[in-house]
């Protein structure tokens, strides 16, 4: 049986690790948002804009969840400022 002191550092380890992540990714959004892109952009593009992996970014996409998703011939490319106010909502979180 855990001591209270360790499930207390435990509860506070993933706490400060969702806080970090969290401010991580505000970050690399507001980077992103001075960004110029033109207005679709391919799913490199798009995973630099949500902080996703292209691998998530095609997952998400063949379920539906990402908008703005096109496919161009045989690549898949996003709406710019879909995918900007998608990222800043939350990204599908």
């Amino acid at each position: 049986m855990e001591s209270l002191f360790e499930q207390l550092f435990e509860r506070m380890k993933r706490e400060i690790a969702t806080i970090v992540r969290e401010t991580m990714m505000a970050v690399l959004r507001e980077q992103e948002s001075h960004r110029d892109y033109p207005e679709r952009v391919s799913v490199a593009q798009a995973s630099e804009i949500t902080g996703y992996s292209k691998n998530s970014l095609y997952q998400m996409h063949s379920q539906g969840k990402v908008p703005g998703a096109h496919k161009v011939g045989s690549k898949l490319m996003f709406d710019t400022a879909t995918l900007r106010k998608w990222a800043e909502k939350g990204a599908g979180k």
